[in-house]
């Protein structure tokens, strides 16, 4: 697979490198003169997003949720972008399905290619990250889904098969929200820098960065009620487990309640001390399975009038 990948425009250039060697990085800052702690930044994983703005280009870190269909759950993947007058980096440790479509799109569709020849870096990078926002949309929803799976099957008698994947689906969404928190603030701070920069020819009046921040607004927004709502569901699962377990516990405290009793009179007649009643009656023992019989039915009684089952 080619790690470097260029793809030239009429007045910039966009080079995307996937798992980049310190030799890789060591070149590019060579060639283009990038902050030596933004290229050292490029070759491990940054844990959270941000954005360096200097003189004569800005520096992103955007994490972006990438979903494992082997363990069902979702990752998060990074990508570094460098743009400045005449170029735009992007840096990954994973291949984004996103970011090779868009690379074989411009190498077999000259026609839309044309489309950025006239224009700048920035507006590479807002389609990047306009198709970046759109593969999010899936995801959530996946998510979606598995919420209306879990809503459909929480009263069907196998909530403890759920607790599981409630759990799972409840990471997944928290895992979510962690990675695109930021986004929102990010690109406002990049439109902004790109406005008033004079390296730039994106003016005050352009909004196409301002769909990006609908696009964040609206992945927070759902990604808040699935959060509410999967945990509304995790609430009722488990409300449904303490109640059968609530039943549970019913039933068997009223078997040993009635089997109290039973088991004391039967224990006190078995010692069989002298003086004991019905011992040498030669009916003894149907007397005293006759009383147990009349102690277990007044229980009953007392049981039921007092609606206690």
């Amino acid at each position: 697979m080619v790690k470097i990948k260029k793809i030239h425009f009429q007045n910039f250039e966009w080079i995307d490198i996937v798992d980049p060697t310190q030799q890789d990085m060591e070149e590019l800052q060579q060639n283009y003169n990038f902050h030596i702690l933004d290229i050292k930044e490029c070759l491990h994983f940054s844990k959270r997003s941000k954005v360096d703005i200097y003189n004569d280009y800005a520096f992103l870190i955007l994490h972006f949720p990438i979903f494992n269909r082997v363990n069902r759950q979702i990752a998060s993947g990074q990508i570094k972008f460098f743009i400045s007058k005449n170029i735009l980096v992007t840096i990954h440790n994973q291949e984004f399905p996103t970011l090779h479509e868009l690379r074989k799109l411009f190498e077999v569709a000259s026609d839309i290619r044309k489309k950025f020849n006239q224009g700048s870096p920035e507006r590479l990078m807002c389609e990047v990250l306009n198709r970046l926002f759109m593969y999010c949309f899936p995801m959530i929803d996946h998510l979606i889904e598995d919420c209306d799976a879990i809503d459909s099957k929480i009263f069907s008698g196998k909530e403890n098969g759920l607790i599981s994947q409630i759990l799972l689906i409840r990471r997944n969404i928290t895992d979510f929200r962690k990675i695109m928190q930021v986004h929102k603030n990010i690109t406002k701070k990049i439109s902004g820098y790109f406005k008033e920069s004079p390296i730039f020819v994106m003016k005050q009046q352009d909004n196409y960065f301002e769909i990006l921040v609908d696009y964040s607004k609206e992945i927070w927004d759902t990604l808040e009620n699935l959060k509410e709502r999967i945990e509304a569901l995790q609430d009722s699962n488990e409300s449904q487990i303490s109640f059968k377990l609530s039943n549970i516990m019913k039933t068997l405290t009223i078997i040993s309640v009635f089997t109290f009793p039973l088991t004391l009179f039967a224990t006190i007649f078995s010692m069989s001390p002298p003086g004991m009643p019905f011992i040498n009656s030669p009916y003894g023992f149907w007397v005293v399975i006759l009383l147990m019989g009349i102690i277990l039915l007044s229980m009953l009684m007392i049981f039921k009038r007092k609606r206690w089952f």
